[in-house]
């Protein structure tokens, strides 16, 4: 897949005036950039959930002891490697499939849980993104807690 986007950048893409980096893409050979530190330099985004991309600064910082760290999956049938689970990891017993928040410090099961890029945080599954307030709102058919709002709304974006 090509790359869409080039920079310029003089304060070392370190922030989200960096096209590169608003758009989760390392900086290459075509960018033009001075000292740049964009934090998807050298990372396969591909094989990473949203909340480990969102949360690029936390996983940069990990250890290989962090990264070898076992954690149980909420199905309870295995334990699996944190490294294994920065994207998506299909428990090898029930199929289900699980990844790690950094938002919430723990495993989650897909199916359950989301993460809003709009809002930056992960979401239990009955929770939404309200368009009108741009706030995320509990209830799958109730109105906005915020704005009081129905319909026009994102799930799960």
């Amino acid at each position: 897949m090509k790359k869409k986007y080039n920079c310029n950048c003089k304060s070392g893409c370190t922030n989200k005036r960096c096209l590169c980096l608003k758009n989760r893409e390392p900086c290459d050979s075509n960018c033009y950039c001075i000292k740049c530190k964009n934090p998807f330099n050298g990372v396969d985004i591909k094989k990473l959930s949203i909340c480990a991309i969102e949360n690029i600064q936390i996983l940069k910082k990990l250890k290989e002891k962090d990264l070898e760290k076992e954690y149980e999956l909420p199905c309870e049938c295995e334990k699996v490697k944190l490294k294994d689970l920065l994207g998506e990891y299909e428990c090898s017993e029930c199929e289900t499939v699980h990844w790690y928040s950094f938002c919430w410090d723990d495993v989650v099961q897909d199916d359950c849980t989301w993460h809003c890029e709009i809002c930056g945080e992960c979401r239990d599954w009955r929770e939404w993104h309200c368009e009108r307030c741009n706030k995320c709102t509990y209830g799958v058919t109730l109105p906005c807690e915020h704005c009081g709002r129905k319909g026009k709304y994102q799930i799960n974006t």
